[in-house]
């Protein structure tokens, strides 16, 4: 990710427009290649920390413009990783080097080769970042550095965005899904509404419109967009704040970006892994269906669940929704929705960061109570057992009407 002083941009009010590079310029072409090769070889060589910037200082400095070489070289940094010379104590073998070195000088040794002789051949700033070394860098090609440049300018301006708005138009059902999960993946907040046949609206909370700036959401947010680049027909609008000032991104395929996310959908992390086996391991009623459907949310407003259950002896569907820590507003028009629509068959898991304690629960539910039994509370990710309860409490519920 660039950082501030790394984006470049206009402003023509009310408009912000990142200044794209042209991935067809030689000149462009030429600065990549050449940081690429840096990065390459200093991984082969173990260079340190020091020796790449100086390095890459040079190369920087004599590309005409200095910010867009060093936002390119950031994004090259961002995939290098660094280790300590050697697997030692350093700061014991530094302490047992001076003391030697100490004791030579008191006996009137000043000899440059025999006081060196006191760090036994070890490099004693080894673990100080400077001095760390490359010891991995994960290579790409020079277009698909400039491609991940390009789309890491309007990525900046993102952890600045109050709110998003985003037109998906003539998108099959498979693109739609792989997008909303994406939103799901990355724990962002979205109102989805259905325009017409061929329109998806979805409406996403920047972290200004939160409480103030949220790093880890500002970050989710901002990792979003190579998901958005991905799909065919899109209008993407947001609101960021710069220097107190609010200005409007407008994004779309006119601007050619490219994403570097291939199949982002099709990755499950480990804590849904682990809720899949513990899942089919504890229950003998219920299953997980690999397919989740839309639901209707009303006023054109369509919820999509996070996972979808099936009962094995009643054949019923059950939706769960996860709430999560930057999700209040989303919430409390859920549990109304509920209320208005009691046969929605969705059950709810609120993540804890998002009440206080058990008071703060019961408060949700003050013109609700009888939604109080299709929700629980979790921390970070729903336990199967608690994802159990509920459903259980659903089938009940269901039988008595």
């Amino acid at each position: 990710m660039l950082k501030r002083e790394h984006l470049l941009y206009r402003i023509t009010s009310p408009y912000i427009k990142p200044r794209f590079a042209d991935p067809a310029s030689v000149p462009l072409q030429e600065l990549a290649d050449k940081l690429i090769c840096l990065y390459s070889g200093g991984a082969e060589n173990n260079l340190s920390r020091h020796e790449l910037s100086a390095a890459s200082d040079g190369i920087i400095r004599n590309y005409p413009d200095v910010k867009v070489a060093s936002g390119i070289n950031k994004l090259l940094l961002d995939r290098c990783e660094f280790t300590a010379a050697e697997d030692v104590d350093y700061p014991a073998k530094r302490q047992e080097a001076f003391l030697k070195s100490a004791a030579l000088l008191s006996q009137g040794v000043t000899a440059i080769d025999e006081l060196q002789k006191c760090a036994g051949g070890i490099d004693l700033y080894g673990d100080l970042p400077d001095f760390e070394k490359l010891s991995d860098f994960a290579p790409l090609t020079t277009a698909d550095l400039l491609n991940r440049y390009n789309l890491a300018l309007p990525q900046g301006l993102l952890l600045n965005a109050v709110n998003c708005h985003l037109e998906i138009r003539n998108a099959d059902n498979s693109e739609l899904r792989k997008l909303l999960k994406s939103i799901k993946f990355f724990r962002l907040m979205g109102k989805f509404t259905a325009v017409g046949k061929k329109q998806i609206d979805i409406d996403i909370s920047g972290p200004y419109s939160i409480f103030g700036p949220s790093a880890k959401y500002a970050l989710q947010l901002a990792n979003l967009l190579p998901a958005i680049v991905n799909l065919t027909d899109w209008r993407f609008t947001a609101k960021i704040r710069i220097k107190e000032r609010e200005l409007t991104l407008k994004l779309s395929p006119e601007n050619h970006l490219v994403s570097h996310y291939r199949n982002l959908a099709a990755y499950i992390p480990e804590e849904i892994r682990l809720f899949h086996r513990v899942f089919k391991e504890k229950s003998p009623k219920w299953e997980i269906t690999g397919d989740t459907p839309l639901l209707d949310g009303g006023n054109q407003e369509i919820i999509f669940p996070d996972l979808s259950f099936k009962s094995l002896e009643s054949g019923k569907i059950c939706h769960l929704e996860l709430f999560h820590r930057w999700h209040t507003a989303g919430l409390s028009k859920r549990i109304a929705l509920l209320a208005q629509k009691p046969d929605l068959p969705l059950i709810i898991g609120i993540d804890r960061a998002l009440v206080r304690d058990e008071a703060g629960f019961d408060a949700l539910f003050a013109d609700a109570p009888q939604i109080k039994e299709r929700c629980w509370l979790f921390r970070d990710f729903p336990g199967v057992t608690a994802t159990l309860n509920a459903l259980k409490r659903f089938e009940r519920s269901s039988a008595s009407k």
